[in-house]
């Protein structure tokens, strides 16, 4: 199975909870990091991937690629989930998740939702 897993207010909301999900799922599934990025400069965008990557790899999440979908963010996103056949998407962003399961109808979507304090 192909997994997609958002970063900005998911991965970063409960970077333990990440780790183990991505450890558990490693074998016989390939996880990918989906995130997004608001920066128009070529080397803006790299260095926000470099800055995503060192953290991915300090929290110790499994992952193969990390994709940044650039503007417009949900038809971006929704794109990747169909080029690279992701079967599962976890995202926090509504509108992501919306424009996913209209654009990328072999995509299952989760929209997470995380509050320390239960609930948001």
């Amino acid at each position: 199975m192909n997994i997609g897993i958002d970063f900005d207010n998911t991965i970063t909301e409960n970077p333990a909870l990440f780790r183990k999900l991505t450890n558990s799922l490693r074998k016989g599934n390939v996880i990918y990091v989906i995130s997004s990025s608001d920066k128009a400069e070529e080397r803006d965008i790299e260095r926000e991937r470099e800055g995503k990557v060192r953290r991915l790899k300090a929290w110790r999440i499994h992952y193969r690629k990390l994709f940044l979908a650039l503007r417009p963010i949900p038809e971006s996103k929704a794109a990747m989930c169909r080029k690279y056949k992701i079967d599962l998407m976890i995202d926090d962003n509504r509108e992501n998740v919306r424009a996913i399961r209209r654009r990328s109808k072999r995509t299952a979507c989760m929209e997470f939702a995380y509050s320390a304090g239960g609930g948001r």
